[in-house]
């Protein structure tokens, strides 16, 4: 059931009621609105999944648009008991997930983001520092995601660095802050729901998304030109974080179903993506008048320089930004190479489009190897 508009006394009264004896109904939060592929299918229809496959025994009213918990408070609030579920964006709060946030520094590691996307969530199943981490907030970790490539979305043409200069780019930190910086751009942080009307008002100049936003938030209405420089993924954070208490007081059938459902889910939302960028381009060109625009080689090469002196530097910025030891930051850096690499040999020759053999390798190669029955379980 989407609640879409509420007041806030009608969220407390059904945040009050949750929990209480006979059939319970829980409260599921996505900040995003609900056209968005991660509320579509990792929350609409991934609630009405794990009811129908728990018989009724867990039901879900999702929460979508922010109108329960906001970008910057799902994490917190679903600790707090307000949601039972949340998507939490895990560079909105460096502070609270630093070795989240170390992993999503390697976003611009490769363009496959199905590799990406599958090495961080095995990551964050079963590293110890990364599931303490979890723990400490409040949260159990229960499932990943990956974003297709990001790119440019702007008001006015990128064709060169020179243009890029000054110009205030909505990133959503970490490394896009930084590439926003050696570019001469200004990095600006607020929540990717912002971006539409900062690209409408001129308070923004570019703002960085996959291009099915192009369709799905109706950018082409503000914004014409589109640099086809690749920024990586976007994957930090749990597309599904559950407050512990109700984690821990689910059967392991349940929590099996919830996990199981979610692999599903991720892959049925990363067709849709696709889906959505392809008719994203071919209609922002033939009828928004999108222009997608090869950039100045200068501009690409200056690209690739950073890209290269970044990922040798980050090991020293997870010492001095997010306060990690150097022998825990090597850790999670080789880790998560490693992993990127393997899931990149795994998913040699699979069709990006093939719905069944995605979602087959990763209900057996990761959700189905987290054991229901001890795991988030201490």
């Amino acid at each position: 059931m989407i609640k879409k508009l509420l007041s806030s006394a009608t969220v407390v009264a059904l945040c009050a009621t949750a929990g209480t004896a006979g059939a319970e109904t829980f409260s599921a939060n996505n900040f995003l609105d609900a056209s968005h592929p991660f509320s579509v299918e990792n929350y609409t229809n991934w609630a009405k999944d794990v009811g129908e496959r728990t018989n009724g025994e867990v039901e879900f009213d999702v929460f979508l648009g922010g109108v329960l918990l906001g970008g910057r408070a799902s994490m917190s609030g679903t600790a707090d008991g307000v949601a039972q579920v949340a998507y939490h964006a895990g560079t909105y709060t460096p502070a609270e997930l630093p070795l989240t946030n170390i992993i999503s520094e390697l976003a611009f590691l490769t363009d496959n983001f199905y590799a990406l996307a599958a090495a961080s969530t095995v990551m964050s199943f079963t590293h110890p520092a990364l599931l303490q981490e979890y723990k400490q907030n409040g949260v159990v970790f229960g499932g990943g995601y990956g974003t297709p490539i990001y790119y440019l979305i702007c008001n006015q043409p990128i064709r060169s660095a020179a243009d890029l200069e000054g110009k205030r780019v909505r990133m959503p930190g970490g490394i896009w802050d930084r590439w926003a910086t050696a570019m001469g751009a200004v990095s600006v942080n607020v929540p990717s729901s912002e971006i539409y009307t900062g690209l409408d008002r001129g308070t923004l100049d570019c703002g960085v998304n996959p291009l099915d936003s192009l369709l799905s938030r109706s950018y082409w209405d503000v914004a014409k030109y589109v640099p086809m420089v690749p920024l990586g993924s976007y994957y930090s954070g749990p597309m599904w974080a559950y407050d512990i208490e109700f984690w821990q007081s689910r059967t392991p059938e349940q929590r099996a179903a919830m996990l199981e459902e979610s692999a599903k889910a991720f892959i049925r939302s990363a067709l849709l993506y696709l889906e959505n960028t392809d008719k994203a381009v071919t209609q922002g060109e033939a009828e928004h008048g999108m222009e997608f625009i090869e950039v100045d080689p200068a501009l690409m090469a200056k690209h690739q320089e950073f890209v290269e002196t970044d990922a040798q530097n980050l090991v020293e910025l997870a010492q001095s930004q997010y306060g990690v030891s150097e022998e825990l930051a090597n850790d999670l850096v080789d880790t998560f190479k490693a992993l990127v690499a393997e899931w990149e040999t795994k998913l040699e020759g699979v069709d990006y489009q093939d719905k069944e053999a995605l979602t087959k390798l990763f209900l057996e190669d990761i959700y189905q190897k987290v054991d229901p029955a001890t795991y988030g379980m201490n």
